[in-house]
């Protein structure tokens, strides 16, 4: 079920663009966690937008030069 889903996708990522897009999503996670917990406490904490900005940014620059890729093979 689940596992073989998993199992499929990356086996399918090894050779795409995307087949670091899942740490992308968890650093994004790691760093938007602590501001929703304790930003009212440590306003500074809220820093760590930043980051998770920053990982945003690189989901998408994966998705635009897998895009740009593939229109490059079919132009050939």
């Amino acid at each position: 079920p689940l596992q073989h889903l998993l199992t499929g996708f990356r086996v399918f990522c090894r050779r795409c663009r995307f087949r670091w897009m899942w740490l992308a999503i968890v650093l994004s996670f790691a760093f938007y966690i602590p501001v929703v917990l304790w930003a009212d406490v440590v306003p500074l904490v809220g820093m760590l937008m930043i980051p998770k900005t920053c990982a945003y940014v690189w989901v998408v620059w994966m998705g635009f030069s897998d895009m740009h890729r593939k229109r490059k093979e079919t132009v050939k």
